[in-house]
């Protein structure tokens, strides 16, 4: 018999008695397994689960589906509603329960079970680009919710406070933040006319296959094409695809039929796929939360991964447009700013940004700890934000 990895048992435990479980644990460590777990001892319950993503949605209606006499109903964004009053899980995007047929067909359901998956989401996506997230909470206001759970990754510090604030007592947290144990994680500043030689020249000495991950879907089919060019089997995956080519690409990913993955953030949550050993980020993301997403999709097996993260400052004056108007995005954009610049251990700067305030000085896992380089030249942060050499202390007022 399967046996359940503590942090399972400790959540399964919480859920024996109404309250929320906020549970934070490794990706591919088996998050899932404790709501299959709940709804499996729990006939009669009626489960809303809340997916970020159409592909994630898919796998869970999969695994859901081998469970005994359920009715598992709704992938993302289908219209599929629960039958009134009746046991089953429903599978729902926040934007489909904002709708007010969704609304008062679940009203009409009062499901008592809450799962929200991925749901760093609430913090990465609900302020700009998907607001939707950020009301997920407020859906414990209708029906009969005596319980939820709340499953990532990664969550950071200052996420993990607001969530307390905006969820009912009682809350109880389990887990935090953690890298893959083999994953070996490399940061290089490459300035944008030698980026591709540098990624070109990084992935011909890695083993087995991996992703790239870009901001755009036209970086997606440019880097592509000069990958193919040299005679990678690569392949682009972008929000852009059709369903059918995205399950497609899905497939072909699954039977081992590529080598390299180029890939918007579309492809991530959901994607567990254990022989990808490598990861390499075209420039520095916006955020260390998208960050720890991206590297995240490899070193789920034994075997040694690696992750690169190119960059340089004119990364920052590309993203800097993007989010004007947001306080909390210059903070977080800070912060990617101060640890790229860092000559300090980079996985333990994650750990402390994901709130473990333990982690020791090195890790020996990633090229800071061993090879230490020439410090940075000075900001050039404030050219991007018009501000002076006070431009961190003001940029944190902002």
């Amino acid at each position: 018999m399967f046996q359940l990895r503590p942090f399972q048992k400790e959540a399964l435990s919480a859920l024996k008695t109404p309250g929320h479980v906020l549970c934070i644990a490794p990706t591919g460590s088996g998050k899932s397994l404790i709501y299959e777990r709940f709804v499996e001892q729990n006939p009669r319950s009626k489960a809303l689960l809340i997916t970020p993503l159409l592909a994630l949605a898919r796998q869970q209606r999969e695994r859901l589906m081998k469970l005994p006499n359920k009715v598992i109903l709704g992938v993302g964004v289908s219209r599929e509603k629960p039958p009134a009053y009746e046991p089953a899980i429903w599978i729902a995007s926040p934007e489909s329960l904002m709708h007010p047929i969704r609304h008062s067909a679940l009203e009409l359901w009062s499901p008592d079970f809450l799962i929200v998956d991925e749901c760093h989401c609430l913090w990465e996506w609900g302020e700009q680009f998907r607001p939707a997230f950020s009301r997920i909470p407020e859906l414990l206001g209708i029906g009969s919710f005596h319980r939820s759970l709340w499953l990532t990754a990664t969550l950071p510090r200052d996420a993990r406070k607001d969530l307390r604030t905006r969820l009912p007592s009682p809350l109880t947290e389990i887990g935090s933040f953690e890298l893959p144990s083999e994953l070996m994680l490399q940061v290089s500043r490459v300035p944008w006319p030698d980026r591709a030689e540098a990624l070109l020249r990084w992935i011909s000495i890695q083993a087995g296959a991996g992703i790239v991950f870009v901001s755009t879907r036209e970086a997606t089919l440019k880097l592509t094409r000069i990958l193919q060019s040299i005679g990678k089997n690569a392949i682009s995956y972008h929000a852009g695809l059709s369903n059918e080519e995205r399950q497609s690409i899905e497939n072909m990913i699954s039977q081992r039929k590529t080598d390299v993955i180029v890939a918007t953030s579309a492809f991530g949550m959901g994607m567990d796929h254990a022989h990808l050993r490598w990861a390499a980020l075209w420039q520095a993301p916006s955020t260390l939360l998208s960050l720890a997403q991206a590297i995240g999709r490899v070193g789920r097996s034994s075997s040694r991964a690696n992750a690169l993260v190119l960059w340089d400052d004119d990364d920052f004056r590309l993203i800097e447009w993007t989010i004007q108007g947001s306080g909390r995005r210059r903070r977080e954009l800070l912060e990617v700013y101060r640890f790229l610049h860092s000559d300090s251990c980079r996985r333990n700067a994650l750990k402390h940004y994901f709130g473990d305030r333990s982690a020791s000085e090195t890790c020996g896992k990633c090229d800071y700890c061993c090879h230490r380089q020439t410090p940075s030249t000075p900001s050039v942060y404030s050219e991007m934000t018009g501000r002076s050499v006070q431009s961190e202390r003001n940029l944190l007022q902002s």
